[in-house]
């Protein structure tokens, strides 16, 4: 080493020492991303047991294709084709939504478009029970209902400020799309206060990038502290990846009188 460079190069190893301490640090990109994962698991293992599949069941009279029931009477072939005739039959319809608990005493809030003119609603519950539950009221225009079920003890969701949601957080949707329980996707609020669209003429929906499927009308639209922002509600049919969700907060307001 250089005599002159002797004396310099421990002041340069302390000015470096010095900057590196002043820096902020780094990211660690690794433990981030497993603390996202974490947050989400965090919020299917809080919620999942609060959100329900519902089936509404409808008897129907429909008319049979083929001749007037009539047609052969009187005819040698009036035995052999009678079960071909035109008469009206009953058949038996099973509509699929999903719900979410929202208070233990056993009600659940899902779309009014779920259970409308059912007969029978059956409720399924996340430890396999299934129960009849009964319609307490319902906003068509809204697109809201409310459905009690003779059970309690049961986790109730917690709610959110839907208010106070912003464009760009992350938004998690529970649900049964196409029969399939205990579905979790994931995305974020592309959009609020959406308009023109849908059943009825109320107009304040929540859009979001969270897959939501035939199946997931009626169940949560929550945020990453696992708090229910939304009620999830109908898709754009013409696109991927655009779901609407009616706020939470809209949703008490209806229901709040049914509640005793």
């Amino acid at each position: 080493m250089y005599p002159r460079l002797r004396h310099i190069w421990p002041a340069l190893g302390l000015a470096a020492a010095l900057w590196l301490a002043s820096c902020p640090p780094a990211p660690a990109l690794g433990a981030t991303a497993v603390g996202l994962q974490e947050d989400f698991i965090r919020v299917a293992q809080q919620v999942t047991p609060s959100v329900v599949s519902l089936k509404a069941i409808r008897v129907v009279t429909v008319q049979r294709l083929g001749p007037p029931e009539d047609f052969f009477r009187g005819t040698p072939f009036e035995g052999m084709f009678r079960e071909m005739s035109g008469g009206p039959v009953q058949r038996r319809m099973v509509g699929q939504g999903s719900g979410v608990i929202i208070d233990n005493r056993g009600y659940i809030l899902t779309n009014n478009h779920v259970v409308a003119g059912s007969q029978q609603l059956l409720v399924h519950l996340n430890d396999g029970r299934e129960v009849t539950g009964q319609l307490v009221g319902a906003d068509p225009r809204f697109d809201i209902a409310l459905v009690k079920i003779p059970v309690a003890g049961l986790r109730a969701a917690r709610m959110a400020d839907s208010s106070k949601i912003q464009v760009g957080q992350w938004a998690i949707a529970i649900g049964s799309p196409f029969g399939l329980e205990k579905t979790m996707t994931v995305g974020i609020i592309s959009a609020t206060g959406r308009r023109g669209l849908g059943r009825g003429t109320y107009g304040d929906f929540i859009q979001t990038d969270a897959s939501i499927n035939p199946g997931n009308s009626g169940g949560p639209l929550l945020d990453i502290s696992g708090q229910v922002v939304g009620i999830n509600s109908m898709i754009a049919a013409q696109g991927q990846g655009i779901g609407f969700a009616i706020p939470i907060n809209v949703a008490r307001q209806i229901i709040a009188p049914w509640m005793k």
